[in-house]
C-alpha cells in the first residue's frame, strides 16, 4: 500500500482503535500483544518494517505510526484503567479480547493461504499450537524466582515485552506477575516515572530489533509455514487465557466471546474492504 493512498481518516481511526486495544491487551494477563497484532493484521508489516526501515516505511508508515500512536496510549494512558478492571472483573475482559482474536481467525487463514498451502502448512499450525501450549501450561503450573526491582527488572520487563510483540502467544504479563514484576511497573507507568519506562523502552526496542529480521527473513522464504504457525500460536494463546472456572456462568461467558467476535470480524471487513478500495485508488 502506497504512502500517498493511505490518507483515509476512517482507516486512520480503525488503526488507531485498534492501538489502543493492542496496547491495552498487553497489559492484561494472558493477553499476548503479540497475538493481538497478528488478530489486527499488524504483525507481518512490524517485521517488515523492522527487517527493511526504508521498504518498510514506504510501505506502511503511516499505519505504523497511527498505530503505535494507539499502542502508547493503551500501554501508558490506560495502565490504570487496566489495574481498575482487572481488580473488578479479570474474566469480563479476557473474554472481550478472547472474542477479538477468534473474529480475525477467517481473515488470518485467508492471508495465510493467499500464496498457497500444502501439508506442511497444516502441519506447522498443529506443530506450533502443540509447543506453544505444551509452554504455556508449564509456565503456568511452575513457580519462577522473583526479580528485585530496579533498572535491571524494569529492562526484563522490556525484553518480555519485546518477546511477546515478535512471538505471537506469549504473554508478558504473565511472566511479569511470576517474576513479581507486574504490580510495581503498572503503578509506574500509570504515575508516568522514568525511572520504570525509560529500561523497559530500551529493552523492548533492544529484543524487537535483534529478533525481527531473523521472523522477517522467515516469512520471505517459508511464507505459508510461518503464517500459518502464527495462527496456531494464537489458538494456543485463546485455549490458555479462557476462564474455565470463573465467576459467570458458562453460556454468559461465551455469549461475550460472541459478541466481540462478531465486533471484531465487522471491523476487520469493513477495514479490509477500505484498504482494498485505497489500494485501488478508488
Amino acid at each position: 500500500m502506497e504512502l500517498k493512498r493511505m490518507y483515509n481518516p476512517f482507516l486512520w481511526a480503525i488503526w488507531l482503535i485498534e492501538g489502543i486495544i493492542v496496547g491495552f491487551g498487553a497489559i492484561l494477563p494472558g493477553v499476548s500483544g503479540g497475538t493481538l497484532c497478528v488478530a489486527f493484521g499488524m504483525y507481518r508489516p512490524i517485521i517488515e518494517i523492522m527487517s527493511d526501515i526504508k521498504k518498510g516505511l514506504s510501505k506502511y508508515g503511516i499505519m505504523l505510526l497511527i498505530f503505535f500512536i494507539g499502542v502508547a496510549i493503551g500501554f501508558i494512558g490506560l495502565s490504570g484503567a487496566a489495574a481498575i478492571l482487572l481488580e473488578r472483573n479479570t474474566e469480563l475482559v479476557t473474554c472481550i479480547f478472547i472474542g477479538f482474536i477468534l473474529g480475525t481467525f477467517p481473515q488470518l487463514l485467508s492471508e495465510a493461504g493467499s500464496k498457497g498451502r500444502n501439508i506442511y502448512s497444516f502441519v506447522s499450525i498443529v506443530a506450533s499450537f502443540t509447543v506453544i501450549l505444551f509452554f504455556l501450561i508449564i509456565m503456568k503450573n511452575n513457580q519462577l524466582h522473583s526479580f528485585d526491582e530496579g533498572v535491571f527488572g524494569y529492562l526484563i520487563c522490556g525484553i518480555l515485552w519485546g518477546f511477546s510483540f515478535i512471538i505471537p502467544g506469549l504473554s508478558s504479563s504473565s511472566l511479569l506477575l511470576f517474576f513479581g514484576l507486574y504490580q510495581p511497573m503498572l503503578e509506574g507507568i500509570s504515575e508516568f516515572d522514568m525511572t520504570i519506562i525509560i529500561p523497559m523502552a530500551f529493552g523492548m526496542l533492544l529484543c524487537i530489533l535483534l529478533l525481527s529480521k531473523v521472523i522477517g527473513y522467515a516469512y520471505k522464504k517459508h511464507f505459508s509455514i510461518v503464517s500459518h504457525a502464527v495462527i496456531g500460536i494464537a489458538a494456543a494463546t485463546v485455549v490458555m487465557i479462557f476462564p474455565m472456572q470463573g465467576k459467570q456462568s458458562l453460556p454468559v461467558t461465551f455469549l461475550i466471546i460472541l459478541c466481540s467476535a462478531a465486533v471484531s470480524y465487522i471491523l476487520t471487513r469493513i477495514c479490509k474492504k477500505i484498504e482494498y478500495k485505497v489500494k485501488k485508488g478508488e
